[in-house]
C-alpha cells in the first residue's frame, strides 16, 4: 500500500500559465519517507553467463488515481479516426502530471563498482520490460527507458534528479515502442530525442498515455574477491504535479487501473525476409 504526502511550501511552484498553484506530492511507500532499494552480498544474479553475472534489483512506483466521472469514461471510447494501438483512449494523458524522480546511489563497500541507475515506464496498457541476451558469445544488455551509468570509489554517494520533462521522454517512447516500431533500443535510448527524431516521429501515436507508474532500480555485474555482488542502495523519492485533480485525494479509494501487458525489445517481431 502506498502514501500520498503534499510537499509543504517549498515544494509548491506556480503555475504561469493558468495563475493558480499546481501541487506537487510525494508517492511515498506506506510510512513515507523514502524508498530504498539495494544489490546485497546474498542478491541473485539476475542473469548468468561466462563475461559475469548480471545482479539487477527494482522498485515498481504505481501512481494512484481518482475514478472517472461518467463523463470522462464515456469519452474513453470514442478511438474512431484516432492512430492508437490501444483499444480505447487513455485515462491519463500525457499532460495530466508531471513526474519528477530524485534519487541517491551509495556505494557501502570497500569495493570500486560501476553501477547504473535505471527507470522503465509503467502505463495504463503497458510496462516496458528490457531484456538480455548473448550474441556471439557477449551479454548485451537492452537499453532502460532511462538509465545513468556512474563509478563510485568506496564510500562515495552521488545524487541525482531525473526531471519531468525526462520522464515526459519515457512517456513517448513507451507510447511509441508498441505502435510498431522495428527497433525498440533505437527509441528508448536516452540520448535520443522523440521531437527531433524521425525513427521516433514515424511511429508516435496520436494520443500519449501518462506515466502511471514507474520501475526504478540498480544494474551492476561488479563483484567482490568472492565473486559476490558489491552492495549498493539506492534511495529515491517520487513526486507529481497533478495538472488536472486526477490523483487521489485524502482517504478515497483509489481507481484500479488495468494489469498493464509487459513489452520489450524481444516482443518486437523479426522482419519478414522476401
Amino acid at each position: 500500500m502506498r502514501t500520498t504526502h503534499t510537499i509543504g511550501l517549498l515544494g509548491i511552484t506556480l503555475a504561469l500559465a493558468s495563475g493558480c498553484l499546481t501541487e506537487q506530492r510525494y508517492m511515498a511507500p506506506e510510512g513515507g519517507g523514502a524508498w530504498a532499494i539495494a544489490v546485497q552480498p546474498d542478491t541473485p544474479p539476475f542473469f548468468e553467463s561466462e563475461d559475469g553475472n548480471l545482479y539487477i534489483v527494482e522498485q515498481r512506483v504505481e501512481f494512484e488515481f481518482r475514478e472517472p466521472t461518467a463523463e470522462e469514461a464515456a469519452e474513453l471510447g470514442n478511438v474512431a479516426g484516432v492512430n492508437i494501438p490501444y483499444p480505447t483512449l487513455p485515462y491519463v494523458r500525457r499532460d495530466d502530471i508531471e513526474v519528477q524522480v530524485d534519487w541517491t546511489l551509495s556505494n557501502v563497500s570497500d569495493s570500486t563498482v560501476t553501477v547504473s541507475v535505471t527507470v522503465n515506464g509503467i502505463n495504463e496498457f503497458n510496462e516496458y520490460n528490457p531484456g538480455v541476451q548473448v550474441i556471439d558469445e557477449e551479454l548485451v544488455v537492452d537499453f532502460a527507458q532511462w538509465e545513468r551509468t556512474v563509478l563510485l570509489d568506496p564510500g562515495e554517494r552521488r545524487t541525482g534528479t531525473i526531471r519531468e520533462e525526462e520522464l515526459d521522454e519515457v512517456a513517448v517512447d513507451l507510447a511509441t515502442v508498441v505502435n510498431g516500431v522495428p527497433n525498440a533500443n533505437q527509441i528508448v535510448y536516452f540520448e535520443n530525442q522523440s521531437f527531433n527524431d524521425r525513427r521516433s516521429m514515424l511511429y508516435m501515436p496520436d494520443v500519449i498515455p501518462a506515466l502511471t507508474g514507474v520501475r526504478i532500480g540498480i544494474r551492476s555485474q561488479g563483484t567482490d574477491g568472492d565473486g559476490n555482488p558489491i552492495p549498493v542502495l539506492l534511495e529515491f523519492t517520487v513526486r507529481i504535479r497533478d495538472n488536472r485533480e486526477i490523483l487521489v485525494q485524502g482517504d478515497d479509494e483509489p481507481w484500479p487501473l488495468p494489469t498493464p501487458m509487459l513489452f520489450g525489445p524481444a516482443d518486437i517481431p523479426p522482419p519478414e525476409t522476401p
